[in-house]
């Protein structure tokens, strides 16, 4: 799979919405790229999950959410033709963004709009406004959720696992969860 990039930018937008973008594949491969191949450690429904690793890299937002799309279109394209397709995990870095949820207030923005320090996305998520930068690890899950138990808290442990495990084998880092709070720890600090 190439990493595709947006067909047309938009210049130096302060406040963008990011909805599906007309894309177009490049040459660039995974040549440049690590990528991992992760296994599943559930036994009656075993997976593999494609980790492109670009955690050394920032990585425009607008360019990660367009291989985001890229990604789970060409997925729901193998779905349709009845191919099986591993779930993706993208780990990346940003330089200074904001982005905001579907219904997130521009209130809890500690700046105004037309002054923001740098740029702000309004995406297709829930939540509020979350700040990404350099020396942030991001990670983005595309998954298949036909293949899991659609049960928001079954999902959101898989989603921890998921990123403790990479943790641990992609960076050596002991992560962990916290009994009774959503999230990953390295110790009592919050990583996601």
């Amino acid at each position: 799979m190439n990493f595709p990039v947006a067909a047309s930018s938009v210049s130096n937008p302060k406040l963008t919405f990011l909805h599906h973008h007309h894309l177009r594949d490049t040459n660039r491969n995974r040549g440049s790229t690590s990528v991992k191949m992760i296994n599943s450690v559930n036994h009656e429904n075993p997976r593999t999950c494609e980790c492109f690793d670009l955690y050394d890299q920032l990585v425009p937002y607008k360019k990660a959410w367009s291989w985001q799309k890229s990604i789970v279109n060409e997925k729901l394209a193998m779905i349709d033709r009845n191919q099986d397709c591993s779930d993706t995990l993208i780990i990346l870095q940003h330089p200074p963004v904001y982005t905001m949820g579907t219904g997130s207030s521009e209130d809890y923005l500690n700046f105004d709009l037309k002054n923001a320090p740098f740029d702000v996305y309004r995406t297709e998520r829930g939540g509020e406004v979350t700040y990404h930068g350099p020396g942030q690890l991001v990670m983005y899950p595309i998954i298949n959720l036909r293949n899991h138990k659609m049960d928001l808290h079954w999902y959101l442990r898989k989603l921890e696992e998921i990123v403790i495990r990479v943790l641990s084998s992609a960076f050596s880092i002991k992560a962990s969860r916290l009994d009774g709070l959503t999230g990953v720890w390295v110790g009592m600090c919050f990583l996601s």
